[in-house]
């Protein structure tokens, strides 16, 4: 899910180089939203190759804090909600266009912070990191992508999860160590892969992430 005055400029900017691209309006919270843009790309095309789930809010309200008893049910949703709900929505929608394919990857854009293990190791690099909402919503995403990626084995399906890393987005904030071009390198590596690569991973710049 784009913003509007994120997607607008990008996609401006597709046109001016020449490119082909088209802008699909979506909100993971609108099933009708999500039914819509479903019923648009299956006239247009038929089926679908690629599927980057990349929809998150972060609603803790800092990340050097621990949310997990002050957190409440209702951030705790609507968290869900986008990061989560939707995103399992809008794949099970968009699943016949990607067997379609005949050969689809689908790539969860996760992150360290929904990893059990990192959270988990006393001296690892998430102590005192702990937006309870946030972390929950990825750790749910991973699943998904270990469960998706089972099923879609046998149909041509790759299914991974991405940790772009710490990126300067508004989320990551203006302190993060990469550029969103850098960041966006995970995504396009395993969108790109080709048939019978690998699926069910979770995974940072060719490395394994720890589930």
């Amino acid at each position: 899910m784009l913003t509007a005055d994120f997607a607008i400029p990008v996609f401006a900017e597709i046109q001016e180089k020449g490119d082909h691209g088209e802008l699909i309006a979506l909100d993971l919270d609108n099933p009708a939203s999500i039914t819509a843009a479903v019923k648009g790309i299956e006239a247009r095309h038929g089926s679908l190759d690629v599927l980057v789930n990349n929809a998150a809010i972060m609603l803790d309200g800092g990340w050097v804090s621990n949310t997990t008893i002050t957190i409440d049910a209702a951030t705790l949703k609507r968290t869900f909600e986008t990061n989560f709900f939707g995103t399992v929505a809008l794949t099970q929608a968009l699943w016949p266009l990607l067997v379609k394919s005949g050969h689809a990857n689908v790539v969860n854009v996760s992150s360290r912070m929904g990893s059990n293990t990192y959270h988990a190791d006393p001296s690892g690099p998430l102590v005192g990191v702990k937006p309870f909402a946030y972390d929950a919503s990825k750790a749910a995403l991973n699943a998904l992508t270990t469960h998706l990626a089972e099923l879609g084995q046998p149909l041509g399906i790759q299914v991974n999860s991405a940790y772009p890393g710490w990126v300067r987005t508004e989320l990551g904030t203006e302190y993060a160590e990469l550029s969103v071009e850098e960041g966006v390198n995970t995504i396009v590596d395993l969108a790109m892969l080709p048939p019978n690569s690998r699926s069910g991973k979770f995974e940072h710049a060719g490395s394994e992430v720890p589930w």
